[in-house]
């Protein structure tokens, strides 16, 4: 482990209190977006001129406990409380930082950040190729201009690093039915993302698990997730070997996408991401609630003012005539 101390890189993140005693631990695993470093073909995804700064495209929140991982899958496109009673989607909550995002998360849904990963698109495709792939199964052949993913047949497929960026990237899919391709309707096509996502987060848990039985494999493993991903300053090599740890016992794990499947356009060019029963009931249940989380360096008065839940409102989605980059 000495070797790999100093090659994770750092951010400095004010990680927030909770009152909630059983809170527990929560890694927020944050995939950017960011094209100052692409797997592959720069022109499969824009230049940095063409497409500036750096958002959250996946969010994921892990639990370790005795028994494994429960992961869960949030919607780049929630919308909820960010800096007071501001309204963000959660995707761009990153662009001024991810403290901006730990903030957001604490005040908008009452999650408490314990441990903060990030990664990149480069990033992720190098660690889902040091796993050898990953292995998943897809309903029915899914192709995706935008991000050139291309599964021409259904059932079990092994992913390299780029083929699994563009299933969990895929916003505009088109699935062959009655010897058709048919362009997804946009709520349906966010659907199938975060479906897809939480397919990938169960593969790479499986993959992980399976290498961790290996100590050669394990180690090589770990000196390549070191190298690419970014830590939390307060977070060492030793949370991250208790995390895959609990990796090893989560076989496919659980995991929880909190999205609605009957949510539907709100408008023509528009789709929202709604509260649901089970997104509500799903923070008590994790020790969590709102107003149980305070952000570092909130004022009390402030952090009681915060709305019990983030309001929800349609955000207007970008024409099919946009840059193919913006997806």
């Amino acid at each position: 482990m000495a070797v790999l101390v100093h090659r994770p890189a750092r951010v400095d993140i004010a990680m927030p209190s909770t009152s909630s005693p059983t809170a527990g631990e929560t890694w927020l695993i944050l995939g950017t977006d960011s094209r100052a470093t692409v797997p592959g073909d720069q022109n499969r995804y824009g230049t940095t001129q063409e497409v500036e700064g750096s958002r959250a495209d996946v969010i994921a929140l892990v639990r370790p406990s005795q028994e494994g991982l429960t992961v869960i899958n949030l919607p780049r496109d929630l919308t909820i409380n960010s800096k007071g009673r501001e309204l963000d989607r959660l995707a761009t909550t990153y662009v001024p930082g991810p403290q901006n995002t730990v903030n957001a998360l604490c005040t908008g849904l009452g999650i408490p950040t314990s441990h903060l990963v990030t990664i990149d698109m480069a990033q992720f495709a190098t660690i889902i190729d040091s796993l050898g792939g990953i292995e998943v199964d897809v309903p029915e052949p899914v192709r995706d201009a935008y991000t050139g993913l291309n599964l021409t047949s259904a059932g079990h497929h092994r992913l390299s690093g780029i083929d699994a960026l563009a299933l969990v990237r895929s916003r505009h899919p088109e699935i062959l039915r009655d010897g058709r391709w048919v362009a997804m309707s946009q709520a349906d096509g966010a659907q199938r993302r975060s479906q897809s996502t939480a397919t990938v987060m169960q593969a790479v848990l499986s993959a992980i698990g399976q290498k961790a039985s290996n100590p050669v494999s394990l180690h090589q493993l770990a000196h390549t997730v070191a190298g690419n991903i970014t830590l939390d300053s307060g977070t060492g090599l030793s949370d991250l070997a208790a995390l895959g740890r609990s990796a090893s016992k989560a076989g496919q794990g659980r995991s929880h996408d909190h999205r609605r499947p009957s949510d539907g356009p709100s408008g023509r060019g528009r789709s929202s991401s709604h509260p649901t029963r089970s997104r509500v009931t799903c923070w008590p249940a994790m020790g969590t609630a709102p107003k149980t989380c305070r952000p570092a360096g909130l004022l009390v008065a402030n952090f009681r003012d915060c709305e019990p839940f983030p309001r929800y409102q349609p955000f207007v989605a970008r024409p099919r005539s946009t840059p193919r980059f913006f997806t």
